[in-house]
C-alpha cells in the first residue's frame, strides 16, 4: 500500500512539475492560465507570420484596439494593419514580463512585446507594453481589448 501511495505521489508531482514548466513566470499554474499563455503564443506567432486566418480566429468580432497614439481600431482595421507587406519581413515577436490574471471566463494580460523585422531593406525594431483582455467564447480564448504604450527604456525604430 505504501508503494502504491508513493507511486501516486511521484506521478502527481511529476505531472505538476511538467505542467508548471509549460507556462511562464507570472502565469497562473491552472488550466486557464495554460490556455491563455498558449493563446498569447499563438498570437505572437500569427503576428510574426502575418497569418491573417489565425489572427481572425484569435480576435473577437468586437475587438477594440487603442494605440499609444490614442487612435482606436476594430478587428478589420487591426487585421489590415497586420497583413503581409511586400516591404516588410518580421523576424521575431517575443513577449516578456508576462502577467496573467484570470477572472472566470475573462483574463487580463500585461506584457512587454519586442519585435525585430526588416522594413524596406532596413533593420527595424519595436518594443511596446500592452494590456490585453481575453474572453473565453465557444471554448477558446479571444482578444477583445488591447491597449499599447511605448516601452520605457526600450528603443523603437518602426512604423507599424
Amino acid at each position: 500500500m505504501k508503494k502504491v501511495l508513493f507511486s501516486v505521489f511521484v506521478i502527481a508531482f511529476a505531472a505538476m512539475t511538467a505542467f508548471s514548466q509549460a507556462v511562464a513566470e507570472g502565469v497562473p499554474v491552472t488550466k486557464e492560465g495554460h490556455e491563455v499563455f498558449a493563446t498569447i503564443t499563438k498570437w505572437a506567432d500569427a503576428v510574426k507570420n502575418r497569418n491573417v486566418k489565425q489572427l481572425d480566429e484569435l480576435f473577437a468580432e468586437d475587438l477594440i484596439v487603442t494605440t499609444f497614439e490614442g487612435e482606436t481600431r476594430g478587428k478589420e482595421e487591426e487585421i489590415e494593419k497586420l497583413k503581409p507587406r511586400e516591404n516588410m519581413q518580421t523576424h521575431s515577436v517575443k513577449n516578456e514580463d508576462i502577467k496573467v490574471r484570470i477572472y472566470g471566463t475573462a483574463a487580463v494580460v500585461t506584457a512587454l512585446v519586442k519585435m525585430d523585422f526588416i522594413m524596406s531593406e532596413h533593420p527595424a525594431f519595436a518594443s511596446y507594453r500592452y494590456t490585453a483582455v481575453f474572453v473565453k467564447k465557444e471554448g477558446r480564448w479571444q482578444l477583445v481589448a488591447l491597449q499599447t504604450a511605448p516601452s520605457a527604456n526600450q528603443p523603437n525604430k518602426a512604423g507599424i
